[in-house]
């Protein structure tokens, strides 16, 4: 491990021959005035006030002058502790521990705690607001609490020996014994037993870890027993003793005190100082810093922390200097900008010596320029900012080093994320470039060397990268796929589809599915760039047109185009737009449309058909059961017809043949209502008399004067035609009447009927109509009896309420309020003979009686 020397701390000597033989030392600061206490092998406790001043190079001078001594025992003064926040004195002195009050400092009125008797030794945990105390008393743990002025007993731990050393931190107190220690939880009293052999003693770091000294070396361990750093500390000799006093441990050792600051986990350096007091034995270490020998004391006084941090920047020990800047409880001037300042030369310094992540960790924090750390990849740099630029050292052939490119990497990309706002560097003034241009060309550029599957995704995200620049090195690296997202993430979407339009490598899907994402703004490039692949492969080209956009393509723009470029696929695009099932087109245009693609369809299909004399004979295969293309036209024209609300159909009728299709035309004529037309197709032309009467039942309605009378027309139409080359249909019309005579007026159906009718063949829909006839004026006449019936009860009801008799008498009470009626009281008659005040009917909750 690295040595390096500091100088943090000078010493001064208080007290060189002490008249009594020191065994322990502590302080207390009272009203702003500082006090040391000294206690001795005599069993005194001797009080100094400390005197500071400043001489004329800024240096403390510390003087020291008696102000009282207490003979507190006839034994030795083992240890000592003064709580500053409740001015209290903890002495442990020939087993005792005694508590004193220093405002009132009088050795007779000193509180022995007697479940200590016997202490050897005792620790306490003590923090602003929380103060607890554990005294070793034999094979036992004592623990007390504190409650503002006295302790109290709060538990007992028995131990397995006499304890060695003893230390307390929050809930936690380590036990040190001759080979082993005990972590006790005072919490819960669980016990953890750690084997230590050769343990001296332990001390608290913080709340949850402590360092066990060992001979010469201390160890970083939890409060779990684990080690918790994979380094320790060495000292130049075994510690007797130990402060912290962050961020420095200080060592009591038997030569000399040594002064170490606490090693980062990350840079586990040894940066140490040696104060060459001999035979100290012990410490105090609060806001000042006394070290004292059995004859001696000395007060280490700490340099300005700034000197510190100078000296570790002069040994180029930068992580040092920061933590010292950023963990010190000084009040520094400009402390930002120190940091700064030292941060960017740590991060020059580690990148000079290639170690990159570390370097671009303080780069980050320190915020630099990114100009000035894309500058130490020249190669990086457009060409005519490389001659602009100077950087403090050069590394060979960076630009391609597999651990510098992953950093630079991250760097830009915590760049971008984080949103810094920089001001334009002076060099980038008149380049071409903006800061953030440059950010992101590099990038790109470091992604083309270093992870080039990162591409897509970089331009898939805004970015800002130069076009010029960008364009080049990506030709440069023939990443033509990635050129194209970049044309794309720039809305250079001409540029983009012209490469895809060229490239032999990439299929006619690219070309489709790039415009398949453009909206309606750009209809302009997408009907430029669709018309090759609409001639190469239509079918898959309609998707163009047809995919679902958050800015729909308007149909007035595509179909223009689509008649000129793939007339083919016209159809399935009008079919596309008018079944959307989420939002389908009702522009009468449209609809009219498709009709007129399905009809030229239709007849250019029967037009190529060699049988088509056959085929087309009326009644002999019904319209969609054709065989091919032609059967599935009508199929979907039929259906239309009869769907669709939109179309026009008296706009369609002219277009279809009068001597085809006449399924298709029956449909036209329904829909503007010429029932007698499109009845004549289905009787004369089709002689399909299911269709005709089936047309009947859809439009049959005998609330509507317009079809009320619709089986009358089609038995028009059967014994009537307007052929006169047609003979009446007189069997399909005698069916029609004996079927739905009650759908039919009788004497204008009779009027219709032939003379010569024979009789016999009318006695169906005669006994029919009769039948029917006679129920109804049966069914009429019962309905007329049960209303006179129904009439005639409640007449009888109402003659026996008006006859009904109510007698008020003195007695009577009415059942809501249950008071009498008095004689000039008004009442209400109820049907069932109770009468009620006539005040209560304006109330809401006696509704009910008046119902």
């Amino acid at each position: 491990m690295n040595k390096v020397d500091m100088n943090a701390f000078v010493s001064q000597n208080l007290f060189d021959k002490f008249p009594q033989r020191i065994e322990c030392i502590e302080q207390w600061e009272y009203k702003g005035k500082k006090h040391l206490f000294i206690g001795t092998t005599e069993g005194h406790v001797l009080v100094y006030d400390v005197i500071e001043k400043e001489n004329q190079h800024g240096n403390i001078q510390v003087s020291v002058i008696i102000r009282d001594t207490k003979l507190i025992s006839k034994k030795p003064i083992t240890q000592m502790s003064i709580f500053d926040d409740y001015n209290k004195l903890l002495v442990l002195t020939d087993g005792d521990l005694k508590v004193y009050d220093l405002i009132q400092f009088d050795v007779t009125t000193g509180i022995t705690l007697m479940k200590a008797k016997g202490c050897s030794t005792y620790a306490v945990s003590y923090q602003p607001g929380s103060l607890s105390l554990v005294a070793a008393v034999k094979k036992k743990l004592v623990l007390y609490g504190w409650d503002g002025s006295d302790f109290y007993e709060l538990k007992e731990f028995n131990m397995p020996d006499i304890a060695k050393h003893i230390d307390y931190r929050g809930n936690f107190i380590i036990v040190c014994f001759k080979k082993v220690y005990n972590i006790i939880n005072t919490q819960d009293g669980s016990v953890i037993n750690v084997d230590a052999d050769k343990l001296t003693f332990t001390t608290f770091l913080q709340e949850n870890e402590f360092l066990m000294v060992k001979g010469n070396m201390s160890f970083f361990i939890n409060t779990a027993g684990n080690p918790v750093r994979r380094h320790s500390i060495t000292w130049q000799d075994a510690p007797s003793s130990m402060s912290i006093y962050q961020p420095f441990a200080i060592s009591i050792e038997p030569r000399l005190v040594e002064v170490q600051i606490l090693p980062d986990p990350n840079d586990p350096k040894t940066i140490s100082q040696s104060l060459f007091l001999p035979a100290c034995k012990s410490i105090s270490a609060k806001r000042d810093i006394y070290v004292s020998s059995a004859t001696s004391i000395w007060r280490l006084q700490p340099l300005p922390i700034l000197d510190l941090v100078d000296q570790m920047v002069t040994k180029q020990e930068y992580e040092t200097a920061i933590n010292l800047l950023q963990t010190s409880k000084d009040i520094i001037p400009g402390i930002k900008e120190r940091l700064i300042k030292i941060k960017t030369s740590a991060a020059y310094h580690l990148f000079s010596k290639e170690q990159f992540q570390a370097a671009m960790g303080y780069f980050i924090s320190a915020q630099v320029d990114p100009l000035k750390i894309i500058s130490l990849y020249p190669g990086l740099l457009p060409a005519h900012l490389q001659d602009k630029l100077s950087t403090p050292f050069n590394i060979r052939d960076i630009e391609n080093n597999p651990r510098a490119l992953p950093e630079l990497e991250h760097y830009l990309v915590e760049f971008r994320k984080n949103k810094i706002e920089y001001s334009s560097p002076p060099e980038l003034l008149n380049s071409g470039y903006t800061l953030q241009e440059l950010v992101d060309t590099t990038l790109l550029k470091v992604y083309i060397k270093h992870k080039a599957s990162l591409i897509p995704h970089f331009f898939h995200l805004k970015n800002h990268c130069h076009i010029e620049e960008s364009e080049r090195v990506l030709l440069e690296e023939k990443k033509l796929t990635e050129l194209i997202l970049f044309y794309k993430s720039k809305d250079l979407h001409r540029k983009a589809l012209t490469l895809l339009a060229k490239s032999s490598n990439i299929s006619p899907n690219d070309t489709i599915s790039y415009l398949s994402q453009l909206g309606e703004k750009h209809i302009g490039i997408i009907l430029e760039h669709s018309k090759w692949v609409l001639q190469k492969c239509p079918e898959d080209a309609l998707k163009i047109f047809t995919v679902d956009r958050k800015d729909p393509l308007s149909p007035d723009d595509v179909i223009p185009h689509l008649k000129q470029c793939a007339p083919s696929l016209l159809r399935p695009y009008l079919e596309h737009i008018i079944n959307d099932p989420i939002s389908p087109n009702k522009n009468p245009e449209y609809h009219n449309q498709l009709v007129f693609e399905y009809l030229g369809s239709i007849l250019e299909l029967i037009k190529q058909s060699p049988n088509s004399a056959i085929v087309r004979e009326p009644g002999l295969i019904p319209a969609g059961k054709e065989s091919g293309e032609l059967g599935e036209l009508r199929t979907k024209i039929i259906q239309f017809l009869e769907n669709s609300k939109y179309y026009l159909p008296e706009k369609m009728l002219s277009r279809f043949p009068s001597n085809d299709l006449y399924e298709e035309r029956a449909i036209l004529l329904s829909k503007i209502g010429r029932h007698e037309q499109a009845l004549a197709i289905y009787a004369h032309k089709l002689k399909n008399f299911v269709m005709a009467e089936e047309y009947c039942d859809r439009h049959y309605n005998k609330d509507s004067e317009e079809s009320r009378d619709v089986y009358l027309s089609l038995l028009n139409v059967y014994l009537k035609p307007t052929d006169a080359n047609t003979s009446p249909l007189l069997d399909p019309a005698l069916k029609l009447l004996n079927k739905h005579y009650r759908s039919i007026n009788t004497p204008k159906a009779l009027s219709l009927l032939p003379l010569n009718t024979p009789i016999d063949q009318l006695y169906p829909f005669f006994e029919s109509v009769i039948r029917d006839n006679t129920k109804t004026k049966r069914d009429n006449q019962i309905v007329k009896n049960l209303f006179k019936s129904e009439n005639f009860k409640i007449k009888d009801e109402l003659s026996q309420l008006k006859t009904g008799v109510i007698k008020i008498t003195e007695d009577l009470t009415c059942p809501i309020c249950n008071k009498i009626f008095l004689g000039t009281q008004a009442f209400v008659a109820r049907p069932d003979g109770t009468a009620l005040h006539y005040h209560h009917k304006n109330d809401k909750q006696h509704q009910s009686w008046f119902e």
